[in-house]
């Protein structure tokens, strides 16, 4: 790692930590006043996180493409870009980082513990196919991570409307309707995003493998990720699931995006793809 990039790494990282301790602070002591402070620590968070990539990108010649930790790096920074947007645009979706910033911490401490250190870019990796098929799943994967922030929003807030006084930590948030209608859309957006990345991929793995599917584990992780998140667009329109099981399959489906980008890696090292080397 370069030496500016280490120093924005950690202050993203404390930043994003104080964001998400102020959440649970919001929760426990019921109080909804310091959500525009805590949204200020994530935007500043987020400038510090771009600081990081900027510094990578100096000393390295390229944008974060490859290995677990320049995949984490930039799949964090969309994320979290997503979340400043929505809440940019809403001011009641400002919440939505309660999920999508504790992720973003584990990626970026599971990123690190790979291998963080500077290479040059991979010859395979200079394409146009790549930038469509990363910058796609990217993109997807800040949608489902929207969603699944979202599923966790309604779940509390859902549970908190039970009680007899209701926490007023959430009084700032969208309604369980609005959230309810959030979670289909985003999955909706990710859904058609990550079958742009996987034709996309489809396209560059015949330029550069031969075949347009090889059952790699990472593909085949992919193509079951892709089918929960269609079987969950499939059970909304068709059989009406809405509310909390609406809301429990997009927390749990989050699950299988993760083990496709990430923890394949654990059970095997054969992969095909760049960002599981280590």
């Amino acid at each position: 790692m370069a030496f500016w990039e280490i120093i924005f790494y950690w202050v993203t990282l404390v930043i994003y930590s104080l964001a998400a301790g102020g959440f649970i602070y919001s929760f426990v002591f019921k109080n909804p006043r310091v959500l525009p402070r805590i949204t200020l620590l994530v935007t500043s968070g987020f400038i510090a996180h771009t600081s990081t990539i900027l510094a990578r990108f100096q000393a390295t010649g390229h944008l974060p493409w490859s290995g677990h930790y320049e995949y984490v790096l930039m799949g964090g920074w969309f994320i979290i870009a997503g979340t400043i947007f929505v809440g940019w645009q809403n001011k009641s979706l400002q919440g939505l980082a309660v999920a999508t910033v504790p992720l973003v911490i584990i990626m970026m401490g599971y990123g690190y513990m790979q291998n963080p250190g500077l290479t040059p870019m991979a010859a395979s990796l200079k394409t146009v196919w790549l930038y469509i098929h990363v910058y796609f799943a990217w993109i997807s994967f800040g949608a489902y991570a929207l969603a699944m922030s979202a599923g966790v929003l309604y779940l509390l807030k859902s549970k908190s409307d039970l009680l007899p006084v209701p926490n007023p930590a959430y009084e700032k948030y969208p309604s369980l309707d609005r959230l309810d209608e959030l979670i289909f859309r985003y999955v909706v957006f990710g859904f058609i995003t990550d079958t742009i990345m996987i034709c996309a991929g489809a396209i560059w793995a015949k330029d550069l493998w031969g075949s347009y599917w090889a059952w790699d584990p990472v593909e085949t992780w992919s193509l079951i990720s892709w089918l929960i998140y269609g079987i969950t667009i499939h059970l909304r329109v068709t059989f009406k699931w809405r509310e909390k099981r609406l809301a429990w399959l997009a927390v749990a489906a989050m699950s299988t995006v993760i083990i496709c980008f990430f923890g394949v890696n654990l059970v095997v090292n054969t992969s095909l793809h760049i960002f599981q080397v280590r």
